[in-house]
């Protein structure tokens, strides 16, 4: 037991006896919106986290909150670990998920409650930062913010791509086997710098991804592999099930000097008939589009096809909870930023506000020497027009609440967060050209480890 909660109720680890409880209970409140069905898919990969499938979980890595009088699950929520890169730089990752109350236990603290034990475990295991898919707002309680690119992307009605093309000569589409595992680590290395944030996966993750997953659990993508003339040339990912009448498709890579336009009509044949396939019966469910969400804002193949309809993007909340340090381990990545720009050797300082604490960072000839958690003095932040003040005093750029985690995972440009919030301010020209170098609006790609 972590704690006694009062009105009859305890908090603690999950144990292997919570594997069926725990899967029922996630079934049960996380259904699908007005769903009168328990989310199968779900309590699916409910099993496979607390039977130990999960690379970096294990039943402990769960919170359980208890009717001390019963035993009932009333409340529960999960910690993953793993490991993302920004910029190229690696950074241990803590995600909270599978979280969920019982409606009449709603609204007294339980979800809070154990979020100060995951955000204490994520603490002590050195994870720079945590990030959670979710409802709007819900989260912003617990010190997260929108600040990630999530999705965003074309859709495409079956209705405006049939007849279906023949594809180009020597393409087919093909399960991704044990085999094809060296391939899909080098490819998808290729997609993950392409983004700010992204999920690297080494043989064993892309083995998991394969072969480690209930064939229901709803963390499970289909994978396969293009081949042009017997050559492996690519790869795409897409649900297992139909999202309403869509079919989602995940991730779609091809090597360099391999036409994305030819990979692109082989796989929508493919696509196409799969989806209609999912589809089954009743009549009235059927498969009428191909949703191209998750492959995020920008992406190599919208450069080869019109697409007509796009979906926006949402975002992942993220939680940092010492940005000095962050700023720290992710410098590397900030100091190529740097030498690509115009303020290339750049030496200074540059101190930023969030009106209740800040940092500082100091750099000498394009390299960060030091990052310090700085407090500036609140009561002489007043706006001084026509010239800029250069009290030490006063930070150089101020950011509300957490709106500066927008800049730093490049959700917004400087210029975006200026103009939805009067209370950033940016007071010199230098430190403005310094913000845009280190911070310039970016795309992410986020496949997690789940």
């Amino acid at each position: 037991m972590i704690r006694d909660l009062g009105d009859g109720l305890v908090l603690r680890c999950a144990t292997d006896d919570d594997a069926e409880p725990l899967a029922v209970f996630v079934g049960d409140v996380l259904r699908a919106q007005d769903s009168a069905e328990p989310n199968r898919t779900l309590a699916a990969w409910e099993r496979d986290l607390i039977g130990g499938r999960h690379p970096s979980f294990r039943p402990g890595d769960a919170t359980v909150v208890a009717d001390r009088r019963t035993g009932a699950i009333v409340s529960c929520l999960h910690l993953l670990s793993q490991t993302w890169t920004y910029g190229g730089v690696p950074i241990a990752v803590g995600q909270p998920e599978l979280i969920g109350t019982v409606t009449e236990r709603r609204g007294g603290g339980l979800v809070r409650a154990q979020f100060e034990v995951i955000h204490r475990w994520s603490a002590e295991r050195g994870q720079r930062m945590l990030a959670i898919t979710g409802i709007p707002w819900f989260y912003r309680q617990f010190g997260y913010e929108l600040a990630i690119e999530r999705g965003g992307g074309p859709r495409v009605f079956l209705d405006a791509v049939t007849p279906l093309r023949e594809s180009p000569p020597g393409w087919r589409v093909r399960p991704a086997e044990d085999t094809d595992i060296a391939f899909l680590v080098e490819l998808a290395a290729a997609a993950t710098a392409r983004h700010l944030v992204a999920v690297p996966r080494d043989a064993a993750l892309w083995r998991y991804e394969l072969t480690g997953k209930r064939a229901d659990s709803g963390a499970r993508r289909e994978i396969r592999i293009l081949e042009r003339h017997g050559e492996r040339v690519g790869y795409l990912g897409h649900a297992f099930d139909l999202w309403g009448s869509s079919l989602a498709i995940t991730a779609f890579e091809i090597m360099a000097g391999v036409s994305w336009r030819e990979a692109w009509i082989c796989a929508i044949r493919y696509l196409v008939e799969s989806g209609q396939a999912m589809a089954g019966t009743p009549p009235d469910t059927r498969c009428t589009a191909l949703s191209f969400w998750l492959l995020g804002t920008e992406h190599p193949l919208y450069g080869v096809y019109r697409f007509q309809e796009r979906d926006d993007a949402y975002a992942w909340y993220a939680r940092v909870p010492d940005v000095a340090a962050f700023l720290r381990a992710v410098a590397p990545a900030l100091e190529r930023r740097l030498a690509a720009s115009p303020c290339a050797g750049h030496t200074g300082t540059l101190t930023l506000g969030f009106y209740t604490g800040g940092v500082r960072l100091t750099l000498g000839r394009g390299k960060i020497s030091d990052v310090e958690a700085w407090r500036p003095d609140i009561t002489v932040q007043g706006l001084e027009f026509g010239r800029p003040s250069r009290d030490p005093r006063r930070p150089l750029a101020t950011f509300p609440d957490l709106t500066f985690l927008q800049l730093l995972f490049g959700f917004r440009g400087l210029r975006e967060i200026e103009a939805a919030f009067p209370d950033c301010v940016v007071r010199t020209q230098e430190a403005r050209a310094l913000l845009d170098a280190l911070f310039p609006k970016a795309p992410s790609d986020i496949w997690p480890v789940t």
